[in-house]
């Protein structure tokens, strides 16, 4: 049933795409300074999908909301109260919709997810913005800052995992930035 549903919703995304030329992602890649390749957030967008889908079913959690929550047009996704573009280590990007809660996203997770289309494991750069771009609060920031960090902390201490944030001057997105840390030898 799973398997059905994500291969509906994939089918019904890559249509949305093409029906619209890429545009909404081209525009999306473009705000944040990235290559005109839409089709790379297209497949990278797909790729985190069926993992997010799998690892709410290994959590016992529903995996219909995720799916529910991911549309080409944001517009679409009436819940979606942010857009987590996460940098899948330069081979491609991935636009994730959650709600307020974050509930659709698994950072921890994602981290070191093995994506074999591109010959990578996970992201190391996320940006967080509004679907349709308005400013992030001050207020917002801070939640945001601590829920990426509980998140992340969850898979991952202080001492394996570098974390900073860096909101934009517009105040359009926040970036967070990851740095895997050496392991120290232990004599």
């Amino acid at each position: 049933m799973v398997s059905h549903a994500l291969n509906l919703w994939e089918r019904q995304f890559r249509a949305a795409a093409r029906a619209d030329d890429y545009a909404l992602f081209r525009q999306h890649m473009w705000r944040l300074g990235l290559l005109d390749k839409p089709k790379l957030l297209l497949e990278g967008t797909i790729r985190v999908v069926q993992a997010i889908v799998a690892y709410a079913i290994v959590d016992g959690q529903p995996s219909d909301f995720s799916l529910r929550m991911q549309r080409y047009n944001p517009s679409l996704a009436p819940d979606a109260r942010y857009a987590f573009t996460l940098d899948l280590c330069g081979k491609a990007f991935a636009r994730i919709l959650v709600d307020a809660g974050l509930r659709t996203l698994d950072l921890a997770d994602l981290h070191n997810h093995p994506l074999d289309d591109f010959q990578v494991a996970g992201y190391h750069r996320i940006w967080v913005s509004h679907p349709d771009w308005s400013p992030i609060t001050a207020g917002e920031l801070q939640q945001l800052e601590e829920a990426v960090t509980n998140d992340l902390r969850s898979g991952y201490s202080e001492d394996e995992l570098a974390v900073s944030f860096q909101p934009l001057p517009d105040l359009s997105c926040l970036l967070v930035s990851l740095h895997d840390l050496p392991k120290s030898e232990v004599t």
